[in-house]
């Protein structure tokens, strides 16, 4: 027999009650251990060989590898609240309740410790994959071909539902769903699985893509959106931006599952929670990055494409490496958002001037501390999993980000000092007003976050935020004001 008694946890047998097997992957939890785990081992380059040996020996080999190198913290799953209610009543029924996986026994058993509620596991080992027939097999060798109910979710669940007297469907097919609601033989039907593409979308966090609009600082500085060209060119390079930005976003949140699974907000994101699993995330990844670069080969500027290589570049480094080093993460940061002024100047060639790119530092320098400082705040036991901070570093890491915050301010009011800006503008004087604008924005955002107000990265924020929303807006209508207005023709 492939099951796997747990000594530690017998439960009441009785010779008139039905067995109950229960899946694991997308039924007992919403996740998928193996491809969880996959994952896990390819974060690190040195498994990457090993993991493909692996994989050319074998489905149910490369489960024994991965459950052997990576480990996996069982407690944190998405456990499906349904099925665990379910399980218990079975259990206090005095019902035999089995664990009957395609994982391999390892993460099986560890599963079964945890939550202590199966009488024993059927699981994957190596040269036994154990899907479909195979798992049909093994649960009639426990019950030596006797009735049994089962809990699944799959196609590959068909021959086991077929088999059984009693079957429960989480997120099931409707074509298994709808024979055995007629003939009476469906004990639990679950539907709260959402679509894939909802669920894809918010994994893609299409909101973030107000960082991207960055792209069009340099076409308002230039004074060229008179321009429909240049205009639709800018656009353009939003959305490559922006389609690349949703392709790291999901590798990211690959790569930080775990660490998601125990933070109080980002434990809800696709990925972690279960509605998405790696495969689609990974596919749909290589997707956006493909079409973006090559949409960008084939009608942008060369220089545009260099800058939006650069830019996949630099966040697979940091998604991969940087984040996890205080200081160069942040740092990191600030460079993805100069990358974006940087790609909006080269889209409609046009030059960058010292003084923006000056500014962008600080003031994206600050940003990045302060979204650093809204997560620490938040962290429940005083560190970042995953990041190389700890809570008794709160207060650099906000005198930090205060001051750059005020250094960008005092870096513009010098560029405004230029003789770039004197002949540029009808009336440079009036920029001067940005600078105050900037200041009660910057310090606000602070202290919004010091009260605890702030609960997502800052630019998510300010998107949101209504006064956000008008400093941007008054920013902007200064610039065109400055350019276009001559006001002392009205003073004199």
């Amino acid at each position: 027999s492939h099951v796997s008694e747990l000594e530690t946890m017998q439960a009441p047998r009785s010779e008139t009650t039905l067995p109950l097997f229960v899946d694991l992957d997308g039924s007992l939890m919403r996740a998928d251990a193996a491809q969880e785990q996959l994952i896990m081992a390819l974060k690190k380059p040195q498994n990457i060989l090993a993991v493909a040996r692996a994989l050319m020996t074998g489905i149910s080999q490369t489960k024994r590898f991965l459950a052997e190198t990576e480990a996996f913290d069982v407690t944190t799953l998405p456990y499906n609240e349904s099925v665990l209610a379910y399980i218990r009543e079975a259990r206090e029924a005095g019902r035999p309740i089995y664990l009957a996986t395609s994982a391999d026994t390892i993460i099986a058993e560890q599963i079964a410790r945890h939550l202590g509620i199966f009488d024993g596991i059927i699981a994957s080992s190596p040269g036994r994959n154990l899907t479909g027939e195979a798992k049909l097999k093994a649960i009639q060798a426990q019950t030596n071909n006797g009735p049994f109910e089962y809990i699944g979710d799959s196609t590959a669940d068909y021959p086991i539902w077929e088999a059984a007297e009693r079957c429960g469907f989480i997120n099931a097919p409707g074509a298994a769903v709808k024979p055995a609601q007629k003939a009476g033989r469906a004990s639990l039907v679950v539907n709260d699985k959402p679509s894939l593409f909802g669920a894809l979308l918010k994994a893609m966090r299409p909101h973030q893509s107000a960082k991207s609009l960055l792209v069009f600082v340099p076409l308002l500085f230039s004074h060229q959106y008179g321009s429909m060209d240049l205009v639709l060119t800018a656009l353009l390079a939003f959305f490559l931006f922006s389609g690349c930005a949703s392709a790291v976003y999901l590798v990211n949140d690959l790569l930080d599952i775990e660490a998601d699974r125990v933070h109080p907000r980002k434990k809800k994101r696709p990925f972690a929670s279960g509605t998405l699993q790696p495969v689609h995330g990974v596919f749909a990844a290589i997707v956006l990055f493909s079409t973006s670069i090559v949409v960008s080969v084939s009608v942008m500027p060369l220089a545009f494409t260099l800058v939006l290589l650069t830019y996949v570049v630099a966040t697979t480094a940091y998604s991969l490496v940087l984040k996890h080093y205080s200081t160069i993460d942040v740092v990191a940061l600030t460079g993805l958002y100069t990358l974006r002024l940087i790609g909006g100047a080269a889209a409609i060639s046009v030059s960058l001037s010292p003084w923006l790119l000056n500014f962008s530092l600080f003031f994206f320098l600050s940003l990045a501390y302060l979204k650093r400082y809204i997560e620490l705040d938040k962290a429940k036991d005083g560190r970042l999993k995953g990041r190389n901070y700890s809570s008794d570093e709160i207060y650099i890491i906000a005198a930090t980000g205060i001051v750059n915050g005020g250094l960008s301010v005092l870096t513009l009011s010098l560029y405004l000092n230029s003789e770039f800006v004197r002949t540029t503008y009808a009336s440079p004087n009036l920029l001067w007003l940005i600078c105050p604008v900037f200041l009660f924005w910057i310090y606000r955002s602070w202290l919004w976050a010091k009260r605890g107000k702030i609960h997502d990265d800052p630019v998510v924020f300010a998107i949101k935020d209504r006064v956000s929303l008008l400093t941007a807006v008054i920013t902007g209508a200064i610039v065109v004001a400055a350019k276009y207005v001559n006001v002392q023709e009205y003073l004199v």
